[in-house]
């Protein structure tokens, strides 16, 4: 198939066909990645998000306008928000009346690098309410390097605005965040670009259109963790009908072959954890894949949101002018697997990942074979082996981007353990139980604990070793038996 070329001003799109395999579903769970913001005077959980957005990409600025509707507990007399520290405020309403706020530094971290916190005074009530934030600023993003720039680097930003591409996610806190990563937001957006350039945004792209030289596009979504922007002149797109959805793919360079592949590998997982767990919520049925022109980024298959993944164009080149057989099956089984699993919040993140990681594990043990499941399961013990004396349990791993061996591997192994004792069958179906009885909460490890427990029983020792104990693998034999 031949590369298409030039610059549409809407992807151009292809089919392409996908092969079924029978697999036999086991089941388990997943869920979605990365972030955290600020944490507010109380647990601050905006409802609704409606933002316009203006991005000149030649400049490298953005300019909103948004309008938020958040809940106060009874007696707050501060509301606070984490906001990007280079962009400056020109208005900033509380339910209509100018409020007074001041600066001050935010808590940096390897995730949230250029964030400072934004304190308003609100008038004290006895009793809960919400209040309507009406604000708008503007400012070009702080200049960072993307993740995997070079050895030992301590501070990464994938997110950027430039004449190359736009992509805008949490991360940068180029949105108002009240609270740590996790909760479900309802957001509707409007994003202003230069005509000729391409927006995939979160959530259901419901209006585009041509207005003075620019192209508008609106997009809404009832349940998300994060307002994601990415944006291109030169997308082109790749889509594969499903029996009850379809994939589309987008990307500038990547060969055809490549994308034929990615679409397969997903339409497979998918399918494995559909049986295994039940239908996502996947905004408008489309599970977008989106291969930002990044030269670097983070993760192999970078994040997940809702319905949509997106990774880093110039690695995957890096990794085909290597092998032009990569795959990148179970990095995309990961992600794919935050669709089902989104509920663990704050430092409660790491079910997230625990749940995501092994099933991408799973999907590998279904699709390719039993033999490569246990070497990924090596992997995992080895880096767990490794870790420190004094490295944090899981019950007490931080969410500040450190901990990935804990939170991914550790937990991974802990869901295997697990798994072996309960015995195949009846891990699946409390796995599946367990993604029924909490998706759509926020909830952290006391709810992993007492759901776990409760099933393991006389042997719930077992699930309490790997998430109490620091360091590496448990010193439990019952906790590490079958490992």
């Amino acid at each position: 198939m031949s590369q298409k070329t030039g610059i549409p001003a809407a992807p151009v799109f292809r089919k392409t066909g996908v092969q079924w395999y029978s697999v036999i579903v086991l089941l388990l769970a997943l869920l979605l990645i990365c972030g955290a913001t600020m944490a507010a005077e109380q647990a601050v959980i905006p409802v609704s998000y409606e933002l316009k957005v203006a991005i000149e990409p030649s400049q490298g600025k953005i300019d909103v306008h948004g309008k938020i509707i958040v809940p106060l507990d009874p007696g707050a007399r501060t509301l606070q928000f984490g906001l990007h520290e280079t962009f400056a405020i020109s208005k900033l309403l509380v339910d209509g009346r100018s409020a007074r706020f001041s600066l001050q530094p935010g808590d940096e971290s390897p995730i949230f690098p250029a964030t400072r916190k934004v304190v308003v005074k609100v008038p004290p009530s006895d009793t809960a309410r919400k209040v309507r934030l009406e604000i708008e600023y503007s400012g070009r993003l702080k200049q960072i390097p993307e993740f995997g720039t070079f050895p030992d680097q301590k501070q990464a930003l994938d997110d950027q605005i430039n004449s190359r591409l736009v992509e805008l996610a949490n991360y940068s806190s180029w949105y108002p965040q009240f609270f740590v990563y996790g909760h479900p937001i309802e957001t509707t957006l409007e994003v202003s670009l230069p005509q000729g350039w391409i927006a995939i945004c979160s959530g259901k792209k419901t209006s585009e259109q041509a207005e003075g030289g620019r192209v508008v596009t609106r997009w809404s979504s009832a349940r998300d963790t994060d307002i994601l922007i990415t944006a291109t002149p030169n997308y082109k797109g790749a889509v594969t009908p499903l029996d009850d959805a379809q994939i589309a793919i987008y990307y500038t360079e990547l060969p055809e072959a490549f994308i034929d592949r990615q679409s397969a590998d997903i339409a497979q997982v998918i399918g494995v954890f559909t049986r295994g767990l039940g239908s996502a919520s996947i905004p408008s049925g489309t599970i977008k894949l989106v291969f930002s022109p990044k030269r670097k980024g983070q993760g192999r298959a970078g994040i997940a949101r809702p319905g949509m993944i997106v990774t880093s164009e110039g690695r995957m080149l890096e990794e085909l002018a290597k092998d032009s057989k990569f795959s990148l099956l179970q990095d995309l089984a990961h992600e794919i697997a935050h669709f089902w699993w989104n509920f663990g919040a704050g430092q409660g993140d790491w079910i997230n990942e625990a749940f995501a990681e092994y099933s991408s594990a799973v999907a590998v043990e279904q699709i390719v074979s039993e033999e490569q499941f246990h070497k990924v399961l090596d992997g995992y013990r080895n880096e767990v082996q490794q870790l420190p004396a004094d490295a944090p349990s899981l019950a007490k791993v931080p969410f500040d981007g450190s901990g990935f061996v804990v939170r991914y591997y550790k937990g991974s192994l802990m869901l295997d353990s697990t798994r072996q004792t309960m015995g195949n069958h009846a891990f699946a179906e409390a796995a599946r139980e367990f993604f029924q009885t909490y998706t759509g909460k926020s909830i952290g490890t006391p709810e992993f604990r007492k759901f776990w427990s409760q099933k393991l029983g006389d042997k719930s020792e077992i699930v309490n070793s790997w998430l109490d104990s620091p360091g590496g693998m448990p010193d439990s034999k019952h906790a590490a038996a079958k490992l």
